[in-house]
């Protein structure tokens, strides 16, 4: 192939961007060629094109304006046109063999033209209904399918300010928008799209495992948006740990990607709690919404844009009927117009009457059972057979009588209203390729949320269950819904929905079924279930651990070691030193590293550090060292460190540093100031800032400022920043504002919150409110435009405490119009603990009105706590009325200690049936 200086003068060429296409066969066969054309060294067009003229052989004469189609465009063209520019690429970039090329070439080829998939679409092109909007109901029957004018709020800057910093390239950003139903977070979402990254092609992901595959696969390009609607069907259902894994590498390793979702409160606030006694099953997804500060509050009400909603009214019937049912239904004075546009409350209205009136009997027990489905894990479209087959548990039996064998079609097609406009109680899918009739159903969003609160103390029928087990959709449906039952204490369902998830394929499922059947006594069962699952073996060896079964445990952990659980082989050493097994110890530790895990030479040795026996530590990090892991150098120095040996502790610092343990530069910086030897300490911070690592720097400028040395700490601050520590600005922003430096710290919190911390406004936030400052409003403000609305609940708890209640209740209703509720929350504690019942009341109304579902027994809590019994219990019944399932168990506990316990009993019995998983030793108490 000739050179292209040959040809005329001048510079090279620029390469041929990549086809920027979705996942699929066609992207595939794209990206193959374009990797040849790179091995090939990014040849010009006129070049490839004279490479295939001179070869007689080739099926293809393709044009330099169709090998351009074929590299860089976004259509399948021609095969021989295509094998053609494969072979002669394959030549020029020294392909072993070009032959086999040509052969892939067409397989890829083949693929593509079968399943093509959808072409690249920006939001405009999916529009704003394919992409989760909510459709205005039609008020006079037109069936009228526009958009209404957008109401702007107060998160949409917050939105778009984030979308434009990755339109700028400056960073990758993650955005969930988190409000109750129907509240217009989807309509944010693709109006911010639409807006500031109108070009970048949205993907949308069908679920976790489709999301995993695409990052696994390099799928997603640069300049993209991926479009996670109903978010907790990618985080919080039983591949969502994966999903979150998966979400963290894209962010990071592709910039500028654009991730955005939407979701429920109460789906968020599953991810932020810790379990305290089960297993934490949402770690990696709560780690990756803190590190992002993803959450974006959308309150219910439209607040101060019910008059721009009223303008709107005057020429948009839809608007006006909204506004009008919203100050009939009383919610005026919050604006919940949005809600009222989808038919939302109409629907609950509808419901609430009961079966037998809006709803016939069995049309009402299919909304319900499809409710309780979806809050019982069914993620995915609910099969029909799985309805009809449950719901005859939400009927009494004189509403079983049917002499119609169509009852359950012709409750469909009343629930699935079908005209443009109209409300459909049940929305009609259809997850099978192609187009036909509906094989799935969910119930409409905001129906779900207000019937599932209704229940969420429910525990459903038998039939439920049962039809789950049968007719369940896909695996990951059957394992939710079996945790559910594990959570409810119904662990025969428990075990049957995790033997059909098991039988279907889902090993994901095998850790949970062996546990449950330990903990009934079935150990054949359990490692029958185990089967060839490192994971299921590593939690037996837990369980029986647990339970004070080493010779089990070690049995168990052996198979999980033996199996691939690199964490096992931690374990078994660790139960056989503690059984004073110390040969037995060291000879695992050694078939563990021969296996790739020297890890259990550092359990062994800290374990024997914490013994005192710091001979035995020492010689376990030497073991842990040679066996390839640097992690024994950095404990090595430790000890040394300890001895007073600096000489050795510095040596064995350096080569674990060089070894890539970056934080034993941190150590050094340490050791050498308290040694004297300030420059050495500063060498240390730049060697680990060198390698990425700040916190030397970090490390170096606290130890400055405690000293005095200011202007020392400001430049260690600065070398933080430079060496890529974004808490760092939050740092220099406080040392220039308690240096009376005010633009320089605004200038350092507004750099912080440009890479996505908010923690330098909230600082600032801080310190101004301490000292009076009105202006701690706009720096918590500026960090609630940032990511972190918290500010403004820190900025309210600090005016409240030094008496300024008005300016506590303006903070209060800044977290407010972001959606988040929880400053008022905390006023209604503050004021309930200094006496004053009336404004804590009023308090937690508002708190509650802006949708704090657990305020109510927070409040319940402090009463107690204060010796208020009664009080307490009403806080909790009121919670209990609003759906709060955390108050059952607060309700039966003081219930119990006032001495009832067969109303404790039944209590802790609907904590359990809520989900609550530690109200059952509760139940067991009051009912032995």
């Amino acid at each position: 192939m000739g050179s292209d200086e040959s040809r005329a003068p001048g510079r090279r060429p620029r390469p041929l961007a990549p086809p920027r296409l979705p996942p699929g066969a066609l992207r595939e066969f794209k990206r193959f060629l374009y990797r040849l054309y790179l091995a090939a060294g990014t040849p010009s067009l006129e070049a490839i094109v004279d490479a295939i003229g001179q070869d007689d052989g080739l099926p293809g004469s393709p044009s330099k304006d169709t090998v351009n189609r074929i590299l860089g465009g976004a259509k399948l063209p021609g095969l021989h046109d295509a094998e053609s520019v494969a072979a002669v690429l394959a030549r020029s970039g020294g392909a072993e063999d070009p032959e086999h090329v040509v052969v892939r070439t067409k397989q890829l080829w083949i693929a593509a033209q079968e399943n093509p998939g959808p072409p690249p679409r920006t939001a405009e092109d999916w529009g704003a209904f394919a992409l989760g909007v909510h459709r205005a109901v039609a008020v006079d029957g037109s069936g009228v399918d526009d958009l209404t004018p957008y109401i702007a709020r107060k998160h949409d800057e917050l939105l778009h300010d984030r979308l434009r910093h990755a339109a700028e390239g400056r960073q990758s950003v993650l955005a969930l928008l988190v409000g109750q139903s129907s509240t217009g977070k989807s309509r944010a979402a693709f109006e911010a799209v639409r807006s500031e990254l109108s070009s970048w092609p949205v993907l949308v992901p069908r679920g976790a495992h489709e999301l995993v595959e695409w990052v696994a696969t390099d799928s997603v390009d640069a300049r993209t948006v991926v479009w996670l609607g109903e978010a907790q069907r990618h985080l919080t259902e039983p591949a969502g740990e994966e999903a979150a894994r998966a979400l963290a590498e894209l962010l990071a390793r592709v910039t500028p990607v654009a991730v955005l979702g939407t979701m429920w409160p109460e789906y968020a606030r599953k991810v932020a709690s810790r379990a305290r006694e089960t297993a934490d099953r949402y770690a990696h997804a709560r780690a990756l919404l803190e590190t992002y500060r993803a959450e974006i509050h959308v309150p219910d009400g439209l607040g101060d844009g019910l008059g721009q909603a009223r303008k709107i009214a005057v020429r948009d019937p839809r608007m006006r009927a909204a506004v009008a049912a919203a100050q009939w239904s009383g919610d005026g004075a919050r604006a919940r117009v949005i809600q009222q546009l989808t038919g939302g409350p109409e629907l609950v209205r509808r419901y609430g009457t009961g079966p037998g009136n809006a709803f016939s009997e069995i049309e009402h027990a299919v909304v319900t059972a499809a409710v309780d489905a979806r809050r019982l894990g069914h993620g995915s479209a609910l099969p029909g057979e799985l309805l009809a087959e449950a719901v005859a548990g939400y009927l009494p039996t004189t509403a079983r009588v049917t002499h119609d064998n169509g009852w359950f079609a012709t409750a469909l097609r009343s629930l699935c209203a079908q005209e443009t406009g109209s409300l459909s109680a049940l929305v009609p899918d259809r997850v099978a390729p192609g187009l036909g009739a509906a094989d799935g159903y969910h119930p409409a969003d905001y129906l779900d949320q207000s019937v599932r609160l209704r229940r969420a103390h429910l525990a459903p029928p038998e039939q439920l269950w049962e039809a789950a087990a049968a007719h369940a959709r896909t695996v990951d449906d059957l394992y939710a819904m079996g945790q559910a039952a594990q959570d409810r204490r119904r662990h025969d369902h428990a075990v049957r929905l995790y033997r059909c998830a098991v039988e279907r394929g889902g090993d994901v499922a095998r850790p949970a079924l062996a546990q449950l059947l330990e903990e009934a006594g079935d150990r054949a069962g359990a490692e029958t279930a185990a089967a060839d699952s490192a994971r299921a073996w590593a939690v037996l060896g837990a369980v029986r651990e647990n339970r004070g079964d080493g010779d089990g445990a070690c049995h168990a952990y052996a198979r999980a070691a033996g199996a691939g659980e690199r964490q096992a082989w931690s374990a078994l050493a660790r139960l056989r030193e503690a059984a004073g097994c110390r040969e037995g110890a060291d000879e695992t530790a050694a078939r563990a590293a021969e296996a790739g895990c020297p890890r259990a030479w550092l359990t062994l040795a800290r374990l024997r550090d914490h013994a005192g026996d710091t001979a035995g530590a020492g010689a376990a990090y030497a073991r842990a060292a040679r066996a390839g892991d640097p992690w024994g150098l950095l404990g090595q120095a430790r000890l040394a460190e300890r001895a007073g040996d600096g000489a050795a502790a510095e040596t064995a610092y350096g080569e674990a540093g060089a070894a890539g343990v970056t934080t034993a530069y941190v150590h050094l910086v340490r050791l050498r100031w308290a040694g004297g030897d300030e420059a050495g300490a500063e060498r240390a911070a730049a060697q680990a800032g060198e390698r990425r690592d700040a916190e030397g720097w970090c490390v170096l400028a606290r130890l400055r400022r405690e000293r005095g040395d200011t202007e020392g700490a400001t430049r260690a601050w600065g070398r933080a920043v430079a060496a890529g520590s974004v808490t760092a600005q939050a740092q220099l922003a406080r040392l220039c504002e308690e240096n009376g430096d005010r633009a320089g710290a605004e200038r350092a919190a507004r750099k912080a919150a440009w890479q996505g911390d908010a923690e330098a406004w909230v600082a600032l936030a801080r310190l101004r409110a301490e000292a009076g400052d009105p202006a701690a409003d706009l720096a918590a403000e500026a960090a609630a435009a940032a990511g972190d609305t918290d500010a403004c609940t820190m900025l309210a708890r600090l005016r409240e405490a030094a008496g300024d209640r008005p300016g506590a209740e303006r903070a209060a209703d800044a977290a407010a119009e972001t959606g988040d509720p929880e400053a008022w929350a905390a006023l209604s504690r503050i004021r309930e603990r200094a006496g004053d019942r009336v404004a804590s009341e009023a308090a937690v109304a508002k708190a509650r009105e802006a949708g704090a579902t657990g305020a109510w027994t927070a409040l319940g809590r402090v009463r107690e706590q204060g010796g208020d019994l009664e009080g307490a219990e009403r806080a909790y019944l009121t919670a209990t009325a609003l759906g709060d399932v955390d108050a059952w168990g607060a309700l039966a506990q003081l219930t119990e200690e006032k001495g009832d316990v067969r109303r404790a009993a039944e209590l802790y019995g609907t904590a359990v049936d809520a989900g609550d998983t530690e109200a059952w030793e509760g139940l067991l108490r009051t009912r032995g």
